[in-house]
C-alpha cells in the first residue's frame, strides 16, 4: 500500500500520541519522565491534549502524519520546529501530570538539559533553523518507508529555506538521519545531580545538517 504525508488535524492527536507511546515502550526513560503513564488510556488522553496545545500555541511547530492510503490509518508521525527568527525563550513545564514535586522537578531538569545542544546551535545560527523534535512509526508498520518520507519532508523544506537542520537522535533513528545528510556532532550522556543518580541513563547523538542555498518561501508553512 502507498504512504502519503500530510499535516495533522485535531482529531489525529490521540492516534499520534499512541504511536509515540508504542514506539518508545519500555525503552525511553525521557518519554516516561515527560509523559507519566503514557501507556495508559488516561495518560494517552493527557499526552494527546498536550501535543494539541503545542500545535495551537506555538507557530514554529509542524505536526505531520504518515498515512497508509489503502486503509486510511495513521502509521507514523513527526514534529518539526521551524525557527526563522531565532528560537523562543524556553518556558517552564506546565500542568499537574506528575505524581510528586520531585518527579516534576526531574522532568523540568531533563527538559532544560536535553534542549541545550539545540539552543546552542540556535544562538549561533546565521539563518533559519529546522529542528526535528520527534519522529516515530507504529512498530507494526516499520520498515515500510514512513520514517524516510517524514524525514525527507523536513529536508525538502529546509533546503528550500536555506536552513540548517539538527536532531537529537536515538540509536534507532541515527542511521536514517545519516542517510539524509545529518552528521554526528557529539554523543550526549545526561549528567544528573546526585539525588537523581539512580534514574535510568539518558543519552543521544546530537546531529546537524548544513544549510544549502535556497529560497525563503517554501510554500510548506
Amino acid at each position: 500500500m502507498a504512504i502519503e504525508v500530510s499535516f495533522c488535524t485535531e482529531p489525529d492527536f490521540l492516534r499520534i500520541f499512541a504511536i509515540i507511546s508504542d514506539a518508545f515502550a519500555g525503552d525511553q526513560p525521557y518519554m516516561d519522565t515527560m509523559y507519566p503513564n503514557h501507556h495508559t488510556d488516561h495518560g494517552r488522553s493527557e499526552g494527546a491534549e498536550r501535543l494539541l496545545h503545542m500545535k495551537c500555541t506555538d507557530a514554529t511547530n509542524r505536526f505531520l502524519k504518515a498515512i497508509d492510503t489503502g486503509t486510511g490509518e495513521i502509521i507514523g508521525q513527526a514534529k518539526w520546529n521551524v525557527f526563522e527568527n531565532g528560537m523562543p525563550e524556553q518556558t517552564k513545564l506546565a500542568g499537574s501530570y506528575w505524581e510528586s514535586q520531585d518527579e516534576k522537578e526531574y522532568a523540568e531538569f531533563l527538559y532544560e538539559v536535553c534542549l541545550e545542544p539545540i539552543r546552542r546551535v540556535a544562538r549561533s545560527a546565521e539563518g533559519p533553523l529546522v529542528v526535528l523534535d520527534i519522529l516515530t512509526v507504529d512498530p507494526k508498520h516499520q520498515r515500510r518507508g514512513a520514517g524516510r518520507m517524514l524525514v525527507e519532508w523536513g529536508v525538502k523544506m529546509a533546503d528550500e529555506m536555506g536552513a540548517e537542520m539538527c536532531v537529537e537522535a536515538s540509536v534507532f533513528g541515527r542511521p536514517l538521519y545519516k542517510q539524509n545528510g545529518f552528521q554526528d556532532v557529539e554523543h550526549v550522556e545526561v549528567r544528573v545531580p546526585e539525588k537523581w543518580k539512580g534514574r535510568p541513563k539518558i543519552e543521544f547523538t546530537f546531529m546537524r545538517r548544513a544549510a544549502t542555498s535556497g529560497k525563503m518561501n517554501s510554500g510548506l508553512n
